[in-house]
């Protein structure tokens, strides 16, 4: 990819993880690295386009980071660990949200294509997490209901303590609510 490419995407990446979809512009893109709204459009002919690639690749980075961890241990509690990280990591990170739990919330007005790339997103995590899950020492492996509920509730737990972390100032919130979930998996 090149350099121009991935500028625009990590701008709008970073426009999404604050404002979400609908709160940027190419023209905000443009004033924040320097270009002309026009030569955007070279790259990325829609916003739905660019949507897409950004959803992508924040998808690859999670997923790769997971398969990362994997390789490290397959400790069920460590794992968990490190995705909760990911999540604090992106809060630090400038106050930014979770991609693709912003996406989420504004899933009804996305284009087609970046709502179905937010969903890849969400199906592909909870895959992880059921496998996560299903090795840890008080998991339900043997109800597959019961694992799926168990994974799609941590990701709500941990997409819910940014939204409270962010919205009442206080970004030691978020820890204070990850570790409760953690503790279900020590």
């Amino acid at each position: 990819m090149n350099d121009v490419k991935e500028r625009l995407i990590e701008a709008a990446q970073s426009l999404i993880q604050k404002r979400g979809y609908n709160g940027f512009s190419y023209r905000d893109i443009a004033a924040q690295i320097g270009i002309r709204s026009a030569s955007i459009h070279y790259h990325f002919p829609t916003k739905a386009d660019l949507g897409t690639a950004v959803v992508a690749r924040y998808t690859d980075f999670v997923l790769e980071s997971l398969r990362a961890a994997e390789q490290d241990t397959d400790d069920a509690a460590r794992l968990l660990g490190v995705f909760s990280q990911l999540f604090r990591d992106t809060m630090r990170q400038d106050r930014r949200m979770c991609l693709c739990g912003m996406l989420g919330a504004e899933v009804d007005s996305l284009p087609d294509a970046v709502a179905n790339e937010t969903k890849r997103f969400f199906e592909r995590v909870l895959e992880w997490l059921k496998g996560v899950l299903s090795r840890a020492e008080n998991s339900h492996a043997d109800r597959a209901d019961t694992l799926e509920s168990d994974a799609a509730a941590f990701l709500a737990t941990l997409e819910g303590a940014m939204i409270v972390a962010k919205g009442a100032g206080n970004p030691e919130l978020f820890d204070k609510i990850v570790v409760v979930a953690l503790q279900r998996y020590q």
